[in-house]
């Protein structure tokens, strides 16, 4: 499709641009192909298909860069006994729940949050999943429910020894053959939505030999690994026990760590394990909302960056909208450090330039900013400014506005997924009452 974005308020999102009033994009099949005046573009691209923006925000799609979407089926579901600590909320819930899950409930768990996320203007995910009794073909079944959406992602299998080993098994060869999947898709297009990871839990449940075999993947593939790393103590204190080793030493050590890489929440990390994840270039995510509803700590996400580790944000499941996380990550830090003026450009430069990064470093793909080139993955919000908006005060309006405005269109790839509000084709009233069918199944399981 080639489509020109006419009478648009445009936040590039790069380095040398910033807020560009009265302005058109032009898209030309996947990617971006100009930004110019309206009274410009408007007959240079006569031909192209036209959609007007009315003035209405024009700004690159957001990124949720650490999600699980099977945490879907966690709503409403009430739990006979409360969970004390966060080793009991993983035993307790999650892992009782993720062992619930068939391949249906896979599916239906990840096109719920994917609809949420195109109406809420996120247009790539990265996710991190978990299904011990419904392994094999559960990738996908999440990229089968996010293709009837267009959403971009990241996938991968959670691999843990919890279950034992046979599962275990299965859940390398899982990654195994969706990284082969998806270098396959890549080879006829470079656009393809989907890549891949290798998915390993923490480093508490994952035994010498597995580590090894994943890191013997990883590298044999060229995929990083994204992996849980110290949210709580119990992954520091459980390591300890069972492997006599520091957790983010022993991750160096058997080749978990590295560019590619992803590191989820680090709360408990020292100074060394800070240095270590710098050294060996190893990304990491922040998860603000997760951290405080498990009531785990807080990251030193100012460390993390004053070390150059490249540190996005993520939901961790929380939901498919990254924006209530950016803005809890922005009070937070405030909040617990008691300084009301820590955390501002922080928080804007992990949302809007290393989640991008991110995404980039793992798949090649230019997304997160409207400039020539760059895939087009952007979304229309129906914010009108009440004060003056410009490059230097983009991140007040971004928390305090843009936030809490309703997305009019998401584009993601060059493709129309969502206009007028609409997604075209899709019943979610149906979808959800289908989605409740595998509630009923997964629950009576997990109670069982």
């Amino acid at each position: 499709m080639n489509l020109l974005i006419e009478n648009a308020v445009v936040f590039t999102n790069h380095d040398h641009g910033g807020i560009l009033n009265d302005h058109s994009v032009a898209i030309e099949g996947t990617h971006i192909r100009d930004i110019g005046p309206t009274s410009e573009l408007s007959s240079k691209y006569a031909d192209f298909q036209r959609l007007d923006a009315g003035g209405r925000l024009l700004m690159p799609g957001l990124i949720n860069a650490h999600m699980h979407f099977y945490g879907t089926y966690a709503r409403g579901l009430a739990l006979r006994q409360a969970p004390t600590n966060f080793e009991e909320i993983l035993s307790k819930l999650w892992w009782k729940l993720d062992s619930s899950l068939d391949l249906d409930a896979v599916y239906y768990s990840a096109l719920v949050p994917a609809i949420s996320a195109v109406k809420n203007g996120v247009t790539a995910v990265i996710d991190h999943h978990a299904s011990p009794n419904a392994v094999d073909g559960s990738l996908d079944k999440i990229e089968e429910a996010l293709t009837l959406l267009g959403l971009r992602g990241v996938l991968c299998y959670e691999v843990s020894d919890r279950d034992g080993k046979e599962i275990c098994k299965k859940g390398l060869s899982e990654n195994a053959r969706y990284i082969k999947k998806c270098r396959d898709a890549r080879e006829s297009n470079s656009d393809h939505l989907y890549d891949a990871m290798v998915g390993l839990h923490a480093s508490f449940t994952l035994d010498n030999d597995t580590l090894k075999q994943a890191s013997d993947l990883s590298q044999s593939t060229e995929r990083g690994c994204h992996i849980h790393v110290l949210e709580g103590e119990v992954d520091r204190t459980r390591t300890r026990e069972k492997y006599n080793s520091d957790v983010v030493e022993r991750l160096e050590q058997t080749g978990i760590l590295g560019a590619k890489s992803i590191a989820a929440h680090g709360i408990y990390l020292t100074a060394d394990g800070i240095d270590r994840l710098a050294s060996t270039d190893t990304m990491l995510v922040h998860n603000p909302q997760s951290n405080m509803n498990n009531a785990v700590g807080r990251a030193d996400i100012f460390t993390f960056l004053d070390k150059n580790i490249l540190t996005g944000i993520g939901t961790d499941g929380m939901s498919a909208d990254i924006k209530p996380d950016v803005r809890t990550a922005n009070l937070l830090h405030k909040h617990d450090l008691r300084d009301s003026n820590v955390g501002w450009s922080e928080i804007q430069r992990m949302t809007l330039k290393n989640n991008p990064m991110i995404y980039e470093r793992l798949t090649g793909q230019k997304i997160g900013r409207i400039e020539k080139d760059c895939l087009a993955d952007v979304i229309l919000v129906d914010y009108y400014p009440p004060t003056p908006m410009t490059a230097d005060n983009i991140w007040g309006h971004v928390l305090f506005g843009i936030a809490d405005a309703v997305v009019d269109t998401t584009i993601i790839n060059g493709r129309m997924v969502m206009q007028n509000k609409q997604i075209p084709g899709l019943d979610e009233e149906r979808l959800a009452a289908q989605s409740r069918e595998c509630t009923e199944r997964v629950w009576k399981k997990f109670f069982s």
